[in-house]
């Protein structure tokens, strides 16, 4: 064993996180845990019961989960507080803002132990004054009881230092779990054993503004009016907009060739499954649904308001969404696919674990931690 596997291997990380849907955040932490377990000791506190708790209980890590629908914030952050007593991390790495800000006050008032964030996307803007100061209150504690910020892209990083210190902000890409990606990837989703001959077109996320689901909604209605009839739609995700983007569908009589899927727990597989996979976001950090699409070699078209993702994805399609229809059209150019890995990025993150840890004290910081 080398020093620095005998240095990791005692590393005790907790990582607080939602696991509220299974999205691209909770995909992300999913397979950055899967591959740290197996240099550190590692467990999570989770939000939520779910895909998440099920799919890390299934690795052997162990899941703690407070019940945000049952536990007011005060509740939680007692909790919180008790669990990393027990615990006694060196590392509390928080997702999202409301785990960042209860998990490092929390961390604060007990073990103190480096406090990390990862940093999954850009932040929506929202007019309610309530989201908005908590959004202040989460900045705050990032720049005052965290000891870094991850981001997962370098166009991350550049719109991060307006808020944090430079020095303190790390890039280190999201990873694909390739070999169990590959292996749930292999059965045919029954959309297209169905109809096998359609082109079958999805965007897969949560249904909320910042994805634009209701441009994908209306390029199916402009191939439509054009009398194409070789396109089926999926919208593969559950969210808040549902609703209202299902009364969209309606009114521009698109049920036709349009299916709502909500939730469903063989994305591998749908991403297989279909011909293209399209994303209109307005902004992106670095997607788990592309980078799934591209290891699994599957068509990616990406809305051109995510040009920071061009030095990933050299080879793939970047258009208008007025441009959408017309792309979905034509045959797709010959592509180079770029695999990210998540044991990759496992390694980075303990790097970056260690390099926090050293840069304050360079012997007793594995010795465990006060009340």
């Amino acid at each position: 064993m080398t020093d620095n596997q005998r240095e990791t291997s005692q590393l005790k990380v907790v990582h607080i996180i939602s696991g509220d849907l299974w999205a691209g955040a909770e995909a992300q932490a999913y397979a950055l845990l899967k591959y740290l377990k197996r240099q550190c000791n590692i467990s999570a506190i989770l939000m939520n019961e779910g895909v998440l708790a099920e799919r890390l209980r299934a690795c052997d890590i162990p899941v703690t989960v407070i019940d945000e629908q049952t536990h007011t914030s005060w509740q939680i952050f007692n909790i919180l507080r008790h669990t990393l007593k027990e615990e006694q991390p060196n590392i509390v790495h928080t997702h999202r803002q409301k785990e960042n800000i209860l998990g490092a006050i929390a961390n604060t008032f007990t073990v103190r132990a480096k406090s990390v964030r990862t940093v999954h996307g850009a932040s929506e803007i929202t007019p309610n004054w309530k989201s908005n100061l908590q959004a202040k209150v989460d900045q705050w504690v990032g720049n005052h009881l965290q000891h870094a910020v991850i981001a997962v892209s370098d166009e991350l990083k550049s719109k991060l230092k307006k808020i944090y210190k430079p020095d303190r902000i790390h890039v280190i890409y999201n990873g694909v779990d390739t070999e169990e990606l590959t292996e749930n990837a292999k059965a045919i989703a029954e959309f297209k054993f169905n109809e096998p001959a359609k082109k079958h077109i999805g965007i897969i996320g949560r249904l909320v503004p910042v994805k634009r689901v209701d441009m994908f909604l209306s390029t199916a209605s402009i191939l439509k009016q054009q009398g194409n009839q070789d396109f089926r739609f999926h919208i593969i995700g559950d969210g808040p907009l549902k609703g209202t983007l299902e009364s969209q569908a309606a009114q521009l009589n698109i049920l036709d060739i349009t299916t709502f899927h909500g939730h469903r727990s063989d994305i591998p597989s749908c991403i297989n499954s279909l011909d293209a996979i399209v994303m209109c976001s307005d902004h992106e950090g670095l997607p788990m649904i592309a980078l799934e699409t591209q290891a699994l070699k599957k068509r990616l078209i990406l809305r051109d308001t995510l040009s920071n993702l061009t030095e990933l994805f050299v080879a793939e399609e970047f258009c208008s969404i007025e441009g959408l229809a017309e792309t979905l059209n034509r045959q797709p150019p010959e592509r180079r696919f770029k695999v990210f890995d998540a044991k990759e990025q496992a390694i980075k993150y303990e790097r970056t674990y260690l390099q926090i840890l050293n840069s304050q004290s360079s012997t007793a910081h594995l010795t465990g931690n006060s009340e």
